[in-house]
Order: C-alpha cells, then sequence, then structure tokens
C-alpha cells in the first residue's frame, strides 16, 4: 500500500508541473521573449532570442526598455534591426564625452545602417566635439563619418543638410595633426570623397601636404579632388602658382616652402585631372629654376594632360644636356605617357647617344630612359630602326644589355601585332612581363572595343603590368563602364589589406575609378 501511494505522490508531483492550458511558450514567437525582457533572470536571454528572430515587432518594446535604462546591449539590439523607428532614440545616444562614448560609437554605426537621411545633420555634429588626441572617444567620430558615406550612397541628404555635413568635414579635415588623432583627417578627406563637394577642394589641396603619425594623407586627398574634378581645377591652379594664402603659412609653418613641394603635388593633381588650362602655367614652370621635384611634377603632368602643342617642349628638356639628369628621364616618362609618335626620333636618339658625363664617368639613366619610353611608344616601324642601335649595345664591352635587349622584346610585339588588337589582346597574356606591359601600353591607342580584355588584366600580380593596364584604361573607359568600374571595384576589394607594393596598386585603382567617373 506505501509502494502503491508513493507512485500516486509522484505522479501527482509530474502532473503539477504541465502548464493548465496544456501548451508551452513558443520560441520562435517574438511575444515570448518579448515579456521577458524586464525579467532579472531571463532579460538577457530574451534579447538575444529576439535579436536572432529580427522580427520588427521587438524594436517598440526595445525602444522603451532603452529609454528606462540606457542599457548599452540594449541599444545594440535596437540597432541590429535597422528599423527607422529607431533613429530618434539613435540620434538621441549621439551625445557623448571622453567618459561615455560607446553608447554614441553604438549608435552612429548604427545609424549608417539605416536608409534615413535625417541622422545625417546630427552625425556630423558629433565631430565638432573637442576631444583629446589619444582618447578612445575618436571612435566616435570614426564610426560617424563611417555611417556619413553610407547614409550618402543611399540616399544623399538634401543640399542644405549635406553642406553642413560638408562643412564639419572640412574642418576636421583642417585641424592640424598636433590638435587631434590624425586618423581623423585621414578618414575624413576619404568622406569627403563621396561628397565631392567643390567647396572642400581647398582644405583638400591643404590636406595634400599635411602628415602626422611618420604618414600622410596625400592619396585620399588626391582622390578626393579627382572626384571633385573639373570644379576644383581653379583652386589647384591658384595653389601651384602660390597664391593659395592658407597653404603658404602652413608651408611657412611646416618648413616646406621652398622645396617644390607644393609646385609637384599640384602638378601631379592637375596631371591627373587632364586639365589642359593648367598648361602655360606648367610651361612656366619648366623655365623656372630647379626646385626639388617641381620640373618633374609639371613634366609628368604635361604627359598625362597630353597636348600635342606641348611636345616639343617636353623633347626639348629630353634633349637639353645641361638639365638635371633625372627631369631629362622624367621628360622620357613625360613622352610615353603623351603617346605621341612625333617623339619617337628624338626619343631613339637619345637613346643611342645620350649618356650623362660627370668627372669622366658615363651614366647611361637618360639613355635608359628614352630607351624604355621608345620600346613603349613604338609600333612596327620602330621595331626595324632599333635592331641596330640594339645589336651596337649588345657590341660593347660595358653597356645596357639586358635592358636594350628588353626593349627589344617590346617592339617584337609591336613588329607582329601592328595594328591588330586581338594581337595585342593575345600579348597580355605572354610569359615575358615586357610584352604584356607593351600590349598594355598598346591597346589604349585604340578604341573601347578593347576595355574588356583590358579589365581581364586588372588582376594582374604584377605592378608594372598593372599601372600599365589602368593607364589604358583611364584613357579609354568613362562613367558609363560599369563592368570595368565593377571590376576595379572587387579588384580594391581583394588587395586593399594586403601589404606593398598592393597598398600602391590600390590607391592607383581608387584613382583610376576617380579619373573614369568624372569623364
Amino acid at each position: 500500500m506505501r509502494q502503491s501511494l508513493s507512485w500516486l505522490a509522484m505522479g501527482a508531483l509530474m502532473l503539477s508541473s504541465v502548464p493548465q492550458s496544456g501548451c508551452v511558450d513558443d520560441p520562435t514567437d517574438p511575444k515570448t521573449w518579448i515579456k521577458k525582457l524586464g525579467d532579472p533572470r531571463e532579460g538577457k536571454e530574451a534579447l538575444s532570442q529576439l535579436v536572432k528572430l529580427k522580427n520588427p515587432a521587438a524594436v517598440p518594446p526595445l525602444l522603451e526598455l532603452y529609454k528606462k535604462n540606457k542599457d548599452l546591449e540594449v541599444l545594440k539590439a535596437i540597432g541590429s534591426f535597422k528599423d527607422k523607428a529607431a533613429v530618434p532614440v539613435l540620434i538621441e545616444a549621439l551625445d557623448y564625452s571622453e567618459e561615455n562614448y560607446e553608447q554614441a560609437a553604438t549608435a552612429a554605426t548604427a545609424l549608417g545602417e539605416i536608409d534615413d537621411n535625417s541622422s545625417a545633420v546630427p552625425l556630423s555634429v558629433t565631430l565638432a566635439k573637442p576631444l583629446s588626441i589619444k582618447t578612445r572617444a575618436n571612435v566616435v567620430k570614426l564610426e560617424a563619418m563611417k555611417a556619413l558615406v553610407k547614409i550618402h550612397k543611399k540616399s544623399p541628404p538634401a543640399k542644405a543638410d549635406a553642406d553642413k555635413v560638408v562643412d564639419a568635414l572640412i574642418k576636421l579635415l583642417e585641424t592640424s595633426a598636433d590638435d587631434q588623432d590624425f586618423a581623423l583627417n585621414q578618414v575624413s578627406a576619404t568622406t569627403l570623397a563621396e561628397y565631392a563637394d567643390p567647396r572642400s577642394a581647398p582644405a583638400l589641396i591643404r590636406g595634400l601636404f599635411m602628415t602626422g603619425r611618420g604618414t600622410d594623407i596625400f592619396q585620399p586627398c588626391r582622390i578626393a579632388l579627382l572626384n571633385i574634378g573639373q570644379a576644383g581645377v581653379k583652386a589647384i591652379i591658384e595653389a601651384h602658382q602660390r597664391k593659395f594664402a592658407k597653404l603658404e603659412a602652413d608651408a611657412k609653418k611646416y618648413e616646406f616652402s621652398d622645396l617644390g613641394k607644393i609646385e609637384q603635388k599640384t602638378a601631379l593633381i592637375l596631371g591627373d585631372l587632364r586639365a589642359k588650362e593648367a598648361v602655360p602655367v606648367l610651361l612656366g614652370e619648366l623655365k623656372k629654376p630647379k626646385k626639388g621635384d617641381n620640373h618633374t611634377g609639371a613634366l609628368y603632368a604635361l604627359g598625362m594632360i597630353a597636348d600635342k602643342a606641348t611636345t616639343k617642349d617636353i623633347v626639348a628638356v629630353l634633349t637639353d644636356g645641361k638639365r638635371d639628369y633625372q627631369v631629362r628621364t622624367s621628360a622620357a616618362e613625360a613622352l610615353n605617357l603623351a603617346q605621341d609618335t612625333s617623339a619617337l626620333p628624338a626619343l631613339l636618339n637619345v637613346a643611342k647617344t645620350g649618356d650623362v658625363v660627370k668627372e669622366g664617368q658615363k651614366y647611361a639613366d637618360v639613355r635608359l630612359a628614352a630607351g624604355m619610353a621608345y620600346s613603349r611608344l613604338g609600333g612596327a616601324a620602330e621595331a626595324d630602326a632599333f635592331a641596330p642601335v640594339y645589336a651596337a649595345e649588345k657590341a660593347k664591352a660595358e653597356g645596357a644589355k639586358e635592358q636594350f635587349a628588353e626593349y627589344a622584346m617590346r617592339l617584337e610585339v609591336a613588329k607582329k601585332c601592328n595594328r591588330d588588337s586581338a594581337c595585342y589582346i593575345t600579348a597580355l597574356d605572354d610569359k615575358d612581363l615586357a610584352k604584356q606591359e607593351k600590349a598594355a601600353f598598346m591597346l589604349g591607342t585604340f578604341d573601347k572595343s578593347v576595355l574588356p580584355a583590358l579589365t581581364k588584366k586588372v588582376s594582374s600580380k604584377e605592378p608594372v603590368v598593372r599601372i600599365a593596364v589602368l593607364f589604358s584604361i583611364g584613357k579609354l573607359a568613362d562613367k558609363t563602364a560599369t563592368d570595368v568600374k565593377k571590376a576595379i571595384e572587387a579588384q580594391i576589394e581583394l588587395d586593399r589589406t594586403k601589404p606593398q607594393p598592393f597598398r600602391l596598386l590600390v590607391e592607383e585603382m581608387r584613382a583610376t575609378l576617380a579619373m573614369i567617373g568624372g569623364k
């Protein structure tokens, strides 16, 4: 009897543990977890489950809970829903201090994921807060700028709001590395590149010369100026002419006023922009005394602008034995960039006779530069003209046999292909890098029909080939070349975390995107 009572007691106990309704709460129903949000024991699990379910019904109760407890984990959960209903609360959470910044950083990140441009101005306000250089609270400004880029891409703010954003970014960019974390300058330049507002051109020009933490922000400022395009040319020319007061003050303060840096860097940007209105200024620079790399910058720019009327001026520099040999080598490269075949006779002559003699010693630098440019620019006829020059070089006891052999190899491709684009496309996959590079340069002299073949080579692991490919793409493509742009963007994503030389290639790919985007 005692045993039967024991079994009865156990059965009663088991039955008492079953809910009277006969069913348990459904774990896939957000209501199950919403009612547990305030529970001290189950609230954390409820929060986790609601985030996993991603049901928008959870957003209102989560917002109410956050208003009560201001808990960071609740704010993170709210942000994960990417719901516009959360925008007011997220904007309110942007208020921060150096001691209390995690919620503001979380809110900024979340706002970047929501397609709502009403948060653009509040995000820009966070950029104005004075902070110490090394404070971790700078993460708020960094996250805010990332969010501003995302918002601009998805749903650009109205002009009045965009102006406020740009003003805040300009102020951040112009703040010296002596007064703030230099990472903020870098990211502000990158963000301004997305907005491409001509009003930011002066600040970006100053940014070309800024340094901090042993690095500079030349490349992000370059990309931003290329995105602005023609609208920024006047300001760049004025800076080149030393008429930009703020830049001159920077140059005096940081002691680069007389080093030729201003003339060089502004010339490089003018060349990238193919700014023909800058030609008189650049030619004038070549007539001034050499100061650092001012002549090299002017020559690069003239080559990129490729105005045939300037070929004679570049040739004059190449053939002037009184010029610095480095400037003459830059002239040879400029002639290749200009791709004006009228320069070929001068290049060939310098390749034969252009040794530089110093203190009785011959140096082949200028000859080599001329031979390289000749082999990159030359066609079928030039292959024949170069043959005796190569033979003479091989006969020398001490010469540049290896380099001239490479030049002859490039010209072999020209002789074989002549004006057959299909032949050059095949040569893009030749086992010899010199032939690949030659094919890439030559394809830039055809029309847009060769763009698919060039685009396939954007992934080349060889810097010399990829640079030639990007150069030709920059000549042929324009903003309608969506497949080209997608391929370059994909390659940037693959290479952006790799070490040198890929970081340099990434910057050139970004520059190419900016160049073709403005056409």
